[in-house]
């Protein structure tokens, strides 16, 4: 016979089973909501985003009782609503909110025109979109447009509306927010991207012992591609693909820029501070790419800047050198663009496996060639002017950071004051900022060599930890996004302030040019020049 006590211990188990299948009823569901898209959830997600069908199909928009009809993409929901169905004021218009919750409260809603409706429901949200009309059949904001769209779409916008506001991103959950460091293959890059991810593991380190970023550990996710052109674009996307990091930081992307740049945007994954060469900040934007110094470009830019301070009123017969690479022509164009209302540039391509500096010389000479931006390496560089210094052309010369190695400084002393380099941050830190790498440095163990991209990428890391900071606990993906648009001249001690917005993707938009002393053989004076 069961005592009284037995009888108190059988009916605590009961309850606890109890109230655990009612937690697991009430908050499974949950659960599963903020877990990944489905795919049904994903293709309502670019209809949403982006006004178009993922079967290829059209989806139109009617503007207004004129009945004006524009393709949906140029009118897409999260344009009005936002990315997260919250809505923003705009206008004198307020979109309404589309979570879930909001759309489906029990008790309907009364607008503060006065209009009220009951909950809505997959019904009354496709009368809505396609109608324009509420629960109630009132007429919806004539900002709002009708959407003519399959009715497969519908279902496929109506599963992804349900889910605004819920999905987790990838790579994060209450405890933790997983970045990504995609290395640069085998190879000569090797050794910097091992020093990188040393600085960016303390870092991280550091911030961890001290709570993490609103209680969330800061882990760092390291991948290797390989070396083989096409299997390290295949293995990067892979890698993205997965779903396995919230962000990325420092990525190297140096050989297949755009490529690589673009598996991020296409995975909807945020990097900052990626190592290129050639940034992208194209129309429309790359939304998830933050650059942080400038690329070759804006160096070339900023080049021709100085060079015009330095010309005075001599003659200007302007040249742009460098390799016959195709990823060069933009530069080659930007360039030629600032050198507006000189002479028309003489452009001279060369060979990388044929570099010829005598050659080149001889016919910069002919055409009395007078400033020079070079693009091409500093050895390029180098036989260049050695070459010129025997023929005795001295023109004034500049190049980019691609001749960054200090060859530059072996140059010729008759050079002396007619040489520039643009770098795109200061070789020179303040002083606060070096003693406290150092001891950084010390107390992580961290390798001397390859200085310059460890603070590249710590400069990364402190935009990024801003960013999360800014957030809050209730971190997404989009929420870091709008959150990095909102820094302004942001320093971080390690590289130029940093400045984004809605329509601005590069961080610093200028160049540190220095004029090389070729006496005492050091960098000499340099200032911050804007490329634009």
């Amino acid at each position: 016979m069961t005592s009284r006590r037995g009888w108190c211990s059988v009916a605590r188990g009961v309850k606890s089973k109890v109230a655990a299948a009612l937690f697991s009823i009430l908050v499974s569901p949950l659960l599963s909501a903020s877990g990944p898209l489905s795919p049904q959830e994903q293709r309502g997600r670019q209809i949403y985003r982006d006004g178009t069908s993922p079967s290829g199909g059209a989806i139109t928009a009617v503007m207004g009782d004129e009945g004006i009809e524009v393709p949906a993409s140029a009118v897409p929901c999260a344009g009005c609503h936002g990315r997260d169905g919250r809505g923003r004021p705009e206008g004198g218009v307020t979109p309404s909110d589309l979570t879930w919750d909001t759309l489906t409260r029990p008790y309907g809603v009364t607008l503060p025109s006065g209009r009220k409706h009951q909950p809505y429901d997959d019904r009354f949200l496709k009368r809505a979109v396609t109608m324009g009309l509420d629960p109630a059949g009132n007429k919806l904001h004539v900002a709002m447009p009708r959407f003519r769209l399959s009715l497969q779409d519908m279902a496929d916008l109506t599963a992804y509306i349900k889910r605004l506001g819920t999905a987790s991103d990838p790579g994060l959950t209450g405890t933790t927010v997983r970045i990504s460091l995609v290395l640069p293959p085998p190879g000569p890059l090797a050794a910097m991207g091992k020093a990188v991810q040393a600085a960016l593991a303390a870092r991280f380190a550091d911030w961890n012992d001290h709570g993490g970023i609103y209680g969330r550990k800061v882990d760092l996710v390291s991948f290797e591609p390989p070396a083989e052109p096409a299997a390290r674009r295949s293995a990067v996307d892979a890698f993205l693909s997965m779903g396995n990091v919230f962000a990325g930081l420092a990525a190297f992307l140096l050989g297949d820029d755009a490529s690589l740049a673009g598996f991020f945007e296409t995975r909807e994954v945020p990097l900052i501070g990626p190592f290129t060469v050639h940034f992208r900040e194209s129309n429309p934007l790359d939304r998830q790419v933050f650059y942080l110094l400038p690329g070759i470009e804006v160096q070339g830019r900023a080049a021709v800047r100085t060079l015009r301070g330095a010309a005075g009123g001599a003659p200007v017969h302007p040249a742009i050198v460098g390799p016959d690479d195709a990823e060069l022509n933009a530069t080659v164009s930007a360039v030629s663009s600032a050198c507006a209302g000189w002479a028309e540039p003489q452009t001279v391509r060369y060979p990388r496996a044929g570099f010829d500096a005598a050659s080149l010389v001889r016919r910069l000479a002919a055409a009395a060639a007078d400033p020079v931006v070079f693009l091409g390496s500093g050895q390029e560089a180098l036989a260049l002017l050695r070459a010129a210094d025997l023929i005795g052309w001295h023109p004034r010369v500049a190049a980019t950071a691609a001749a960054g190695d200090g060859s530059l400084l072996q140059a010729p002393k008759t050079f002396s004051s007619r040489l520039w380099l643009a770098l795109p941050s200061s070789p020179d830190l303040p002083g606060e900022v070096v003693r406290g790498y150092q001891a950084f440095a010390a107390a992580h163990g961290l390798p001397p060599e390859h200085l310059s991209a460890q603070l590249t990428a710590l400069a990364g890391a402190e935009i990024l930890g801003e960013a999360m900071k800014r957030a809050g606990r209730n971190l997404t993906r989009d929420k870091l996004i709008e959150q990095l648009e909102t820094l302004h001249a942001f320093a971080t001690g390690y590289a130029p302030p940093v400045t984004y917005t809605p329509t601005r993707r590069l961080g610093a938009r200028g160049a540190y040019v220095l004029k090389l002393d070729l006496t005492g053989q050091t960098m000499g004076a340099g200032e911050w020049v804007e490329g634009e």
